[in-house]
């Protein structure tokens, strides 16, 4: 009490000023408190919970039910009755998996410390169609010169570009570099085989590179709302670049692992008049992702949109080519790319 009379003698103030400023205090904290105790709790975490936002989530977002013909309600009804509270992470991480394997889409995936769900059956039935180290081997022999991105073969009258992933960035100068070396050659290979994806941005700048003229490429459908039907269509056009460009013969190698941007960029390429697909189909992946944490830490992503030709095609499964060409084990014994070698055969006949 003696300090409280020194600090009331020193200020002016009455004890009684002193001890409501004290109580004032003691009643902000206790409000603060019972505010902490009021914010809404974080998403529950028990296996329950997380089964059903993955479902959910995946109910309100995914693109493709209809497409692939997948009743989502149907599947939930077979899947739920094997949550339990007691499940260990990896037994549910698993059960989710299962679930989300249905949709057969590559861009389906769930993530977690210990493992990532997966669907790949899109190419593993297929032959591969590529092999890196036959063309290293065979054909570049210490040769390519590397751009940017690019691996690229000067073979005198035809030039060949290797681009391993649209996830590895371009620059116009690297563009510059390629297109400048295709003057007085008979043509262009793009060989994006095994190219798992990456940027559509990096496609459009590679397309754009290739045209005189502004060309509708296809229609986007974006998910605007949780109905099945829910989107909005947006026309998709490729500029001419402003500055040097190619507009000669171009041939696009593609395989099944040729997935997700690469089959953009292959609808994109596959508006222009100048250009050939040697290979096999595309994987596919015609749908862009569209993330979710989970409340206990896993991220899930699913295909959340749609892309069709300007003639109403869907390219989730994949892009057919022009010239269908498989690899031989006859001639990848004699080191020799087929695929490669019928691109090397149309371009120096002239027939494209």
């Amino acid at each position: 009490m003696d300090h409280l009379h020194q600090l009331n003698h020193r200020s002016g103030r009455s004890l009684n000023s002193v001890l409501s400023f004290f109580l004032a205090i003691s009643l902000s904290a206790a409000m603060i408190s019972c505010e902490k105790v009021l914010i809404k709790p974080d998403a529950s975490d028990d296996p329950v919970s997380v089964f059903e936002e993955v479902w959910s989530f995946t109910e309100k977002h995914y693109s493709f039910f209809e497409y692939k013909n997948v009743d989502w309600h149907s599947i939930y009804n077979h899947y739920k009755p094997y949550v339990r509270d007691e499940m260990s992470p990896v037994e549910l991480f698993d059960l989710c998996a299962d679930m989300l394997y249905e949709l057969k889409d590559g861009h389906v995936n769930l993530t977690s410390s210990f493992d990532r769900s997966r669907y790949w059956e899109w190419y593993l039935d297929s032959p591969d169609n590529f092999s890196y180290s036959l063309i290293e081997r065979n054909y570049f022999r210490g040769n390519q010169r590397y751009v940017g991105p690019f691996r690229f073969l000067d073979m005198g009258d035809v030039t060949y570009v290797y681009y391993s992933s649209f996830a590895n960035p371009i620059t116009d100068n690297s563009l510059n570099i390629l297109i400048s070396n295709l003057k007085n050659k008979k043509g262009l290979i793009i060989d994006v085989r095994n190219n798992g994806g990456g940027s559509t941005v990096n496609a459009k700048k590679i397309t754009s590179r290739f045209t005189g003229e502004k060309r509708l490429v296809g229609y986007n459908h974006v998910k605007t709302g949780p109905g099945y039907n829910d989107f909005r269509r947006h026309p998709v056009y490729i500029e001419p670049y402003d500055g040097e460009r190619f507009t000669g013969d171009v041939i696009v190698l593609t395989n099944r692992r040729s997935y997700s941007a690469t089959t953009y960029f292959t609808q994109y390429m596959n508006a222009l008049p100048n250009v050939t697909f040697v290979g096999d189909t595309t994987g596919g992946g015609g749908g862009m992702p569209a993330f979710h944490d989970l409340p206990n830490g896993w991220l899930l992503r699913v295909s959340s949109s749609r892309f069709y030709s300007p003639d109403g095609i869907n390219i989730e499964s994949g892009i057919p080519p022009h010239i269908s060409v498989d690899m031989s084990a006859e001639s990848m014994a004699e080191g020799k790319d087929d695929i490669l070698e019928k691109a090397i055969e149309i371009l120096r006949s002239g027939n494209q």
